[in-house]
Parts: structure tokens; sequence; C-alpha cells
């Protein structure tokens, strides 16, 4: 059988001589195809961003669980603790002075001589004696004429220093260290003070003050006459449901100091011994203490008197709350005496202070504040103060 006529075929090649054109279209076909066509879409994401994905989607959920976690602390009172008063009464005079030495033993020379805290005596138990707590960034010299009033009138009286107030600097940072604990424990030993040198005790507050007067008269039965002027439970800048809020992120964030007045700043002069600037973190502590006066008293007998004075041209604090302070702590006292200062009248809020923002005004509103505080003689002993000053 005669033999075929044999091919060569490249080297390399395979497959059946014929099919070589076939094979080599085919081929090219495919590679075109392969470089095409679009890969389905789970190989065509980038592998580094789908690594990626998971981490962002981890993020939000630490950052949801983060801005959830800060409502609830900031806008519940579910961690707000109570601050209870630890009454310790001096039982005598002797046990009172040895306890108010110790009270003005504390001021040491950082402490403008002007802010001392101060003890007025008769050198023995009297019938009635009275704690003066000044305002926030002032100091006890606020109240040195109405102390010597109500020492004239022949009460043993305490006119204690708030703690970080009353520094030689007035641009002393030290307010960042005012707690409410801080506050309500210079409270407590003020009257329990006062319990050793009167037998019946009034406790007069101013702004600040008139916080710490408040919880004072909430939390002990031996306070018997409260006075709230101008009482700061709700900083009229702040929406009330914002106070709590406040009070309670103070504590942690970085403390901001921000001045009374932003055009004059450190210059700001009136009255000469107070701060020209305040402090979040011990404006809140200031807060926190008036939230807990807000609460159902913890005392078991009615206040025998409550004052409550007011401004409405106040800037600084809310009248509404102060009201309903008054309503709740005046159930049951025997008198309540409210006074109101119009608006028409134009007293900014420190009414007290005998070198503050109302020294054109203060004879007449002295002349207002002495009979309602029982010391009818506060008008003529501004008038005395100011004649000494000017000899």
């Amino acid at each position: 059988m005669p033999r075929g006529k044999r091919v060569q075929r490249p080297r390399g090649s395979i497959g059946p001589p014929e099919s070589d054109g076939r094979f080599a279209a085919a081929g090219a076909s495919c590679e075109t195809a392969l470089m095409t066509s679009s890969p389905p879409p789970e190989l065509a994401a980038d592998p580094p961003a789908r690594r990626r994905r998971p981490i962002r989607t981890a993020l939000l959920v630490v950052m949801g669980v983060l801005v959830v976690g800060a409502l609830v602390v900031g806008f519940t009172p579910l961690f707000d603790s109570r601050l209870d008063s630890d009454p310790d009464p001096a039982g005598d005079y002797a046990m009172a002075m040895d306890r108010a030495a110790a009270l003005t033993g504390a001021d040491g020379p950082d402490v403008n001589p002007e802010c001392t805290s101060r003890i007025l005596d008769h050198g023995e138990r009297v019938a009635r004696s009275v704690v003066l707590l000044h305002g926030y960034t002032n100091c006890p010299a606020q109240f040195s004429v109405v102390a010597d009033a109500y020492f004239d009138a022949g009460y043993n009286v305490v006119v204690a220093r708030i703690p970080q107030h009353g520094m030689a600097d007035r641009l002393t940072r030290d307010l960042s260290y005012l707690t409410a604990g801080a506050l309500t424990t210079l409270a407590d030993e003020s009257v329990d003070i006062a319990a050793g040198l009167g037998e019946r005790v009034s406790v007069v507050g101013l702004s600040a003050g008139g916080t710490l007067a408040a919880w004072l008269a909430a939390e002990r039965n031996d306070v018997a006459e409260v006075v709230l002027m101008a009482p700061l439970m709700v900083p009229k800048v702040l929406p009330e449901a914002t106070v709590g809020p406040v009070a309670r992120f103070s504590k942690v964030i970085p403390d901001i100091y921000l001045w009374w007045d932003s055009a004059l700043k450190e210059s700001l002069a009136s009255p000469p011994y107070a701060y020209p600037r305040y402090s979040v973190h011990s404006l809140g502590a200031l807060l926190a203490v008036g939230r807990d006066a807000q609460r159902d008293p913890i005392r078991e007998v009615p206040l025998e008197r409550m004052v409550v004075v007011t401004n409405e041209h106040d800037a600084a604090v809310s009248n509404a709350a102060v009201g309903r302070l008054a309503d709740r702590l005046g159930e049951g006292a025997q008198e309540r005496v409210e006074h109101v200062f119009t608006d028409d009248l134009g007293y900014k809020h420190d009414i007290i202070d005998p070198e503050g923002e109302n020294v054109e005004d203060l004879d007449t509103i002295y002349g207002v504040l002495g009979p309602i505080l029982g010391i009818p003689g506060l008008q003529e002993e501004l008038r005395e103060s100011r004649a000494i000053s000017t000899a």
C-alpha cells in the first residue's frame, strides 16, 4: 500500500496538521475574549478596600455607642450622686470658736486680706447667729457692711469664704479645682459653727451663696431662717434643659475660662477683689449643688422664715427657677417673705456688694433690704462705712 506524503509540522505544534490554522485562530479569539470581558463583581473589588470595609463599620458602631453613652450621661440623672448634708453642730460656744479658728486659719498668704473668712461674736452664745455666703467669683468682703449690721443687731456672725475664691491673684486658675463636695462641706461647716454661736441659725446667701443657702435649708433642720437673694439655680443664658448636662460634662471636659466682660477682660475692677473671669468647671459644680437643692427637701420640720429676693432686671439668673425652688422649700414655712426689684429700677445682679455694680443705688437698695432681713440699721451702716472710707 503506497505510503502517504509526510508533512512537516513546526516544532512545538500539537494536533493534526490540517487543524493548525483553525486552532491558532481559536486561541487568539479566546485570548482576546479573556482580555476584554468583565470579571464577576466579587472579583472586581479592590482587595484592600474590601479589608477596610469591616474596619469602617466597626468604627461607626463604636462612635454610635459613644454618642448614645454621652447622651445618657449628659441628659439623664442616672449617674448623679446625692449631695447629702453631714451635720455636726458645735455643742457650745467654746467648741464653735475652736472650729471658727480652723475656718479662718485655712486662709493662707495667697488669700486677699480683704477676702478672708470672718467671725464677729459677742464673746458668748447669743439668741441668734447668721451665716453669710457670698457670690460666685466674689469673696466675704461683699458682705462686709451686712455683717456689721447683723452684729450691731445682736447676732453672732459667720462670713465664710467659698473654696478657691478670694485669692490675691485675681487671674488665678484655682477655680478649676472647685467641686460640688467642697461647696457643700464649707456650707455644712459654717452652719455647724453658727449652731454653737446662736440658739437660732439664719443663713443668708447671694447668687452662688444663695445656692448654698437653699441647699442648707433643704438639708438641715437646724436652719431656722433662710434668705435667698438671686440664687444661682439656672443661669439666664442657659436653657433649663441644658443645666444638667452642663453640670455633668463640666467634670470631664478640659476647663475653659470666660471673661465676665469681654471688652474689659482683666481690667474689670468692680469690685476690686472679685475675679474678672469664671471657669466652666466651677460653674458646673455650683449647678450640681443647685440641682440637688431643687429635689424634695430632706429636712423634717418646716422653716420658721423664708425670704426670697429677686430682681427682674437681673441678667444672670432665671427668676422662674427661683420661684419653683421657693415654692418647694417654703412649703409649711411659718413666715414667707418675697420681694421683687422691678425691671424699671435697672438694678444689676449684685445687690449687696458695697463696691459692686450697683454702688450708685446701694443706699436705696439697702433701705429696702434692711427691714426685710431684720436689720433695719443696714442703710445707716452703709453710710457710716462710706464716711469712714472717705475720711
